[in-house]
């Protein structure tokens, strides 16, 4: 009987090299597969955050003070690195004109989605033109030169919100709303800043229904929050249960929301100018801040830990 010639060592390491590059092939492919798959999640992901932030649109929009965002477009983008947040900006039909306010969502896992804070104004939550005009006015973006500068939104809660900008020789930190620089140096700063003790959904796990009653100060109405300085006069803060607050707000009386996230750093004290409740029960405190910002009353009492004032 014939023996079939056994392969010489040179056809052993061909045949090898051949099953070795079919199982590389294999893997790459494998490999393919799944970063083709990636952007698939991400889109599935931005469809339904689109759909979201034009229900809130259509919605608020039958209300007083939103009627301009029936007919406005939204830009959609990630809130910052390790949120689960996004920032949706309402825009003015075909894009052209300043910005009309914004929402912050958040994706849910069993694909809904919720709302956190929200406002109406030009200068929105982490406007570009904002910081451009407060970069330009502080000297920054003159000491940027030819490298430039780069941007980078953070967002623990509404008031820990912040742009680092990085410069070629420093970093400096602005707040998101105003534009105004924060005392913060470095991240790790800002990450002892504003550490949460107790950990809590983004915006205390806030959700809306429906959209309900709204009343908003017109302008003549507004007053300074600096008028009376109640919480450094020993004056007793006001108790932040709904009822109260909606039936001072309906009477149009002064309130003040004063709250130190950074520690004694930083203190902000704006003026409440109005409220949305929902028909759910949840209730948004209207505060005058470049526009008015539109913050669930929980994120206003925990994690930020402010207090009200007459």
């Amino acid at each position: 009987m014939r023996k079939e010639p056994r392969p010489r060592p040179a056809t052993r390491k061909l045949l090898l090299l051949v099953l070795l590059l079919s199982i590389l092939n294999g893997l790459a492919a494998a490999r393919s597969s799944a970063v083709a798959a990636a952007p698939a999640a991400d889109g599935a992901a931005r469809a339904l955050l689109s759909r979201c932030a034009s229900d809130y649109m259509s919605a608020l929009s039958a209300k007083p003070g939103f009627e301009a965002w029936k007919s406005g477009t939204v830009r959609l983008e990630a809130l910052g690195p390790g949120t689960h947040g996004w920032l949706a900006t309402i825009l003015p039909d075909r894009a052209k004109g300043k910005p009309l306010g914004y929402l912050v969502l958040y994706a849910a896992d069993n694909g809904e989605c919720r709302l956190g804070e929200y406002g109406l104004g030009a200068q929105t939550l982490f406007d570009t033109a904002a910081l451009r005009q407060a970069l330009t006015a502080g000297g920054w973006l003159r000491k940027a030169g030819a490298d430039g500068y780069r941007a980078v939104k953070h967002y623990v809660h509404p008031f820990a919100a912040a742009w680092e900008v990085r410069l070629p020789d420093e970093t400096i930190w602005l707040d998101a709303k105003s534009a105004e620089l924060l005392p913060i140096r470095d991240e790790a700063e800002w990450l002892q800043a504003t550490a949460v003790p107790v950990k809590t959904a983004p915006d205390g796990g806030a959700t809306a229904g429906k959209p309900g009653e709204i009343r908003l100060l017109a302008a003549a109405e507004t007053f300074d929050p600096y008028e009376r300085l109640s919480w450094l006069l020993g004056d007793k803060p006001f108790a932040p249960q709904p009822d109260k607050l909606v039936a001072r707000l309906r009477a149009k009386s002064h309130l003040v929301y004063v709250t130190e996230p950074l520690g004694d750093k930083m203190l902000y004290a704006l003026s409440v100018v109005g409220y949305h409740r929902w028909q759910d029960g949840r209730l948004d405190l209207a505060l005058d801040m470049y526009g008015q910002r539109f913050v669930p009353l929980q994120s206003l009492v925990a994690p930020s830990n402010g207090l009200f004032y007459r």
